[in-house]
C-alpha cells in the first residue's frame, strides 16, 4: 500500500486545476469548436481524478493515471489543431513578431537620428523618457508573454492589452521622468541634470513594472493632497 502526503495531493490537486485552467482557456480560444466531445471526455477524465483523491480511500495513483490521460488527449487536440492556432495561442507568435517590429523600429531611431531627435522635448519630457518606457513594457511583455504561453493560459482578449502595452510604457516611462526631473530640481534647485542614467532607469523600470508605477503615483498623488490641506 503505498502511503499517500499531503504534499502527494497537493501537487495532483494542483496539476489538475492547472490543466483545467488551460482546458476551459483554449475552450475560449475556440480550440473544441469542432471537438466538443473530445473537450467533455478531458473534462471528464479531470472530474474523475477529483473524485479519486477525495474518495474516502484517497486512490493517487489512480488520479495520476486520470490526470495523464486528460493531459495525453489535451496535448493530443493541441498538437493537431491548424498551425494558426498554435502560432497564436501555444506560441504567441503575432505579440512576439509586434514587440520584434518596435524594438527595430526604436533601434533604427536610435542609431540614425538620436544626436538630434533624442534630446527633443514633448510637453517638457525628453524623448528617450518615452523610448526606455517602451523598452521596459515591451521586456514586461516578453516576460509576461513566456509565463502564460507556459502555462497554456494565453487568452485572446489579452491581445489588444499586448498591443497597447508600449504605448502605457511610454507614457508611464514620461510621467515618472517628469515626477523625477520635478523633484530634482525642488530638492537641489538645479535645472540642469549631470547624468541621465538614473532617470533613464527609472523610465525603463515605469514601463516594465506598471503597478510599480501606478502604486508611486498613487502615493505622489495622496502626498500632495495631504500637503494642500495642511496648507489650507
Amino acid at each position: 500500500m503505498v502511503q499517500t502526503t499531503e504534499k502527494d495531493v497537493k501537487d495532483i490537486v494542483d496539476q489538475l486545476n492547472k490543466l483545467q485552467d488551460a482546458l476551459e482557456i483554449s475552450n475560449e480560444n475556440g480550440l473544441f469548436n469542432n471537438n466538443f466531445d473530445i473537450y467533455e471526455k478531458i473534462l471528464n477524465y479531470i472530474i474523475e481524478a477529483h473524485k479519486e483523491i477525495y474518495n474516502e480511500q484517497s486512490n493517487i495513483i489512480e488520479a495520476n493515471r486520470k490526470f495523464s490521460l486528460a493531459f495525453f488527449e489535451f496535448n493530443k487536440v493541441i498538437n493537431s489543431t491548424d498551425f494558426w492556432w498554435r502560432f497564436k495561442y501555444s506560441f504567441g507568435g503575432p505579440i512576439i513578431i509586434y514587440f520584434i517590429l518596435i524594438l527595430i523600429l526604436i533601434s533604427l531611431t536610435w542609431i540614425n537620428i538620436s544626436s538630434h531627435f533624442l534630446e527633443v522635448r514633448i510637453f517638457g519630457v525628453h524623448c528617450w523618457a518615452f523610448i526606455w518606457g517602451t523598452i521596459g513594457s515591451i521586456l514586461q511583455g516578453f516576460w509576461w508573454l513566456w509565463q502564460h504561453v507556459s502555462d497554456r493560459s494565453l487568452r485572446k482578449y489579452w491581445f489588444v492589452w499586448f498591443l497597447l502595452l508600449p504605448i502605457i510604457g511610454a507614457i508611464l516611462g514620461a510621467l515618472m521622468y517628469f515626477i523625477f526631473n520635478a523633484g530634482f530640481i525642488a530638492a537641489t534647485g538645479e535645472v540642469q541634470l549631470k547624468s541621465e542614467i538614473f532617470p533613464m532607469l527609472l523610465s525603463a523600470l515605469a514601463g516594465f513594472s506598471c503597478r510599480w508605477a501606478i502604486k508611486s503615483l498613487n502615493e505622489l498623488t495622496t502626498l500632495i493632497q495631504i500637503r494642500t490641506r495642511n496648507e489650507t
